[in-house]
């Protein structure tokens, strides 16, 4: 069997983009598209026990305290800042110095936490880093926080949390912070008038010199005013919705979205094969990157080539042979130019020195992976509510992707096949070419 060896080089020069500033960019889109914005309120209330309390007595015309006692406005105001925290509650940052190895991390503190949204591993406050290494995690019964990860954390690692907890008045239970935002000042304070009212009609219901319609009118004002404080729990803080992405999430977007184009668009490269044996079987297992050979010159000589080229017909059988179908049969010493495709590259991916991929096809790869990183998420978050608006932006991207590589592989046949596509016939136009 003929043997050889040779190395290729691209048909073409290659873009400059690499896997960071790709990643950068995917970064971007998601973010854009999810409105993921700043978690935390610009502008936290000021309120306190006592002046909060003051507002609802003016609410209820009641600022003697004739009608409500202070200590039925204050378990009003524990009522309502806890449906409140249910539904947007407030978001915090800690971080967590392990004291022993393993991946099951125990998140009894802080206090007052409900949920935990994302965490960071391993997180040194000195040199961060960028972009940050966000985990794949779960938490489980009994407070335990179990990072889903192949590495495992080991002692005096720290881990970043982001997580949500109860709200808090300042004086309220001993807390000395109010974590509300003043927007959202108004119709807590419309709810806590209105268990006030409840509480104040179910007092008053017990008592048999009481006109029933006083309870009535009571509970009718309870129920306007309890209205008011729902419509602004469903009003949803946007904000508040965010989705993290793991680098490695977003590396393996990317090579799902270059697998794609490498299917519709791979990089064609030129090598030469140097014989050191007789023989129709050429072996080619030098060539470790080849997807396929499209054409074969033999016999080939760099510094007399002729013209037109000595195509050969080929076929190329297991265990890397290249067979050449001719009645000669290649000599020791000749030398056989092979066009083959391999998969292009992104720098930084997988090792990769340099981006293979011409320059207009960045824009593609990020709209492909910036879909299937979405796609991916919001499957493994199905307990979570993802905004409509995310999941039809990941859809449109998927379809966008498609339709680009389908315009891409109509070029590409145009441009192998030699013939240049015209525009369809329409009424005006007569079979005749004529007008």
């Amino acid at each position: 069997m003929a043997t050889g060896s040779g190395t290729g080089t691209p048909v073409s020069a290659a873009a400059a983009f690499t896997l960071s500033s790709l990643r950068a960019r995917i970064r971007t889109q998601i973010t854009a598209a999810e409105s993921g914005i700043d978690l935390t309120p610009v502008a936290v209330s000021a309120l306190t026990l006592t002046t909060m309390t003051d507002r609802i007595e003016t609410v209820l015309q009641d600022s003697s305290n004739l009608i409500w006692a202070t200590g039925d406005i204050t378990e009003a105001i524990r009522n309502a800042l806890e449906q409140y925290s249910r539904h947007k509650p407030d978001h915090a940052i800690t971080t967590k110095t392990l004291t022993a190895a393993g991946r099951e991390i125990s998140i009894t503190t802080p206090a007052g936490l409900i949920r935990v949204e994302k965490v960071w591993w391993d997180y040194d406050s000195a040199t961060p880093g960028y972009p940050p290494n966000w985990r794949h995690f779960q938490v489980w019964p009994g407070s335990i926080l179990y990072i889903d990860d192949t590495s495992e954390p080991a002692v005096g690692d720290v881990l970043r949390i982001w997580y949500t907890k109860e709200h808090t008045l300042n004086l309220l239970d001993s807390a000395t912070a109010t974590t509300f935002p003043v927007e959202d000042e108004s119709f807590l304070i419309h709810g806590a008038a209105s268990f006030c009212a409840r509480f104040r009609a179910i007092e008053l219901a017990e008592k048999a010199n009481v006109d029933d319609k006083v309870t009535a009118r009571l509970m009718d004002w309870a129920d306007k005013a309890m209205s008011e404080f729902r419509e602004g729990l469903t009003i949803r803080d946007w904000k508040s919705y965010t989705m993290t992405f793991d680098q490695n999430d977003i590396d393996e977007a990317v090579r799902w979205a270059l697998g794609r184009y490498n299917d519709v668009n791979p990089e064609t490269v030129i090598t030469s094969v140097t014989l050191t044996a007789d023989g129709r079987e050429v072996d080619i297992s030098s060539i470790t990157d080849y997807l396929d050979i499209t054409q074969v010159w033999w016999d080939y000589d760099s510094s007399d080539p002729e013209y037109p080229p000595k195509w050969r017909s080929f076929e190329l059988w297991p265990g890397d042979k290249l067979f050449i179908k001719s009645d000669d049969e290649p000599q020791s010493g000749d030398v056989v130019r092979i066009w083959y495709t391999r998969p292009r590259a992104i720098n930084g991916l997988d090792s990769a020195a340099a981006t293979t991929l011409e320059a207009d096809a960045e824009t593609l790869i990020v709209i492909g992976s910036s879909a299937f990183v979405c796609e991916e998420r919001i499957q493994d978050e199905e307990q979570r509510y993802v905004p409509r608006k995310l999941r039809d932006w990941a859809s449109a991207r998927k379809a966008e992707f498609e339709r680009g590589l389908h315009q891409l592989a109509k070029r590409q046949a145009a441009r192998h096949s030699g013939v240049t596509p015209t525009a369809e016939l329409d009424r005006w136009d007569k079979k005749d070419g004529g007008w």
